[in-house]
């Protein structure tokens, strides 16, 4: 067995070093928050052989296991003192209308790689970061559409026995914003492989005013595909904070989903909340609006922001700690609650 060097641990049962584990391992540049967090052990599979050496390192030393994307749906309460697994499977294979993909594919260049292939379906879900494998997981979804339209199946590994599974759609359990994987399997398995079904035949989805907003201005009265993707990119760069360039996951809470008789209730203190009816008969209302209307938008703790340019966005302004942003939604969540009786969910994973 060689030494260990500078912090990294050369290791598998034939004595080659086939992966690298990390020791006390930086994940500043491995969630888009940007938090200065770190993982006691650290380690990037590329394939499956990969993935079981992890496991076997992670079960030898009785080590909990976080698997990780592109971190951009993750938020660090503290460091991790186990294993942080990375998943970077790669490749992409198109059979007919079909496309499978490796979970540590781009997700935004799938997007656009399957519209260069003349493949619809994902036009809406334009420019949303992160990878290809943590999709399920959220049900990733925007402007009237969500990851389970597409959605045949995925591959995952049993973290516990190394077990190789197939999850169907059903199996996934999807809704909003949610599937199987935020629960009852949080922590219990790694996706490497994510298969959608996608179409030869465009059909758009302009449920949304925004979007047609954007498209009427640039006049364009029948949308293609790539009209659509590039109306969608537009929108989410002028409306949201660049996580490049200023550390955020995104959207921090779901949107609140409301029945009509609490609306209704709502509307009585509040005649101008907007809503959209939703396919389930609920109505759902915008969580960025409640915020600003509860004085929150630019609200700070610490590093820690409500983001100026959309209400919906906790930012680190370059000095936030995991306790700053924590706080910061404590004290959202419980204003918005106090104001409208109404209880904010985080939308990202807590760790």
């Amino acid at each position: 067995m060689r030494d260990r060097v500078a912090g990294i641990i050369p290791l598998n049962a034939l004595d080659v070093i086939n992966l690298l584990f990390h020791e006390n391992f930086n994940l500043s540049r491995h969630n888009t928050l940007g938090l200065d967090i770190r993982a006691r052990y650290f380690c990037d599979a590329g394939n499956q052989q990969d993935l079981s050496e992890a496991l076997a390192f992670a079960r030898d030393r009785e080590l909990e296991i976080l698997v990780l994307g592109g971190g951009s749906n993750v938020v660090f309460s503290g460091d991790f003192e186990g294993l942080v697994l990375c998943v970077n499977f790669q490749g992409v294979q198109f059979d007919d209308q079909k496309v499978l993909v490796g979970a540590g594919v781009n997700w935004h260049w799938l997007v656009r790689h399957s519209l260069q292939k003349e493949l619809y379906g994902l036009e809406n879900l334009s420019l949303i970061p992160g990878l290809a494998g943590a999709s399920p997981v959220q049900n990733i979804g925007a402007y009237g559409q969500e990851l389970d339209r597409v959605f045949v199946a995925l591959a995952a590994t049993d973290l516990h026995t190394g077990e190789e599974l197939t999850f169907t759609k059903s199996d996934c359990r999807f809704g909003y914003r949610h599937s199987i994987f935020k629960d009852e399997l949080k922590g219990q398995v790694a996706i490497t492989q994510i298969t959608l079904q996608l179409s030869t035949e465009y059909t758009p989805i302009l449920e949304y005013g925004e979007l047609v907003s954007e498209l009427e201005r640039r006049e364009i009265e029948i949308p293609k595909a790539v009209d659509t993707s590039d109306a969608v990119i537009a929108i989410r760069k002028r409306k949201l904070p660049d996580p490049d360039v200023v550390g955020n996951v995104g959207s921090f809470y779901k949107n609140p989903e409301l029945s009509s008789q609490t609306l209704t209730s709502l509307r009585q203190r509040c005649p101008n909340v907007p809503s959209r009816k939703t396919e389930k008969g609920l109505h759902k209302v915008p969580a960025a609006w409640l915020i600003e209307q509860a004085g929150l938008k630019g609200e700070a703790v610490g590093g820690a922001l409500v983001s100026t340019q959309h209400a919906l966005v906790l930012v680190n302004q370059g000095n936030a700690s995991s306790q700053d942003v924590m706080a910061l939604a404590t004290r959202i969540e419980h204003q918005v609650q106090s104001k409208f009786d109404i209880l904010l969910e985080v939308e990202p994973v807590l760790y």
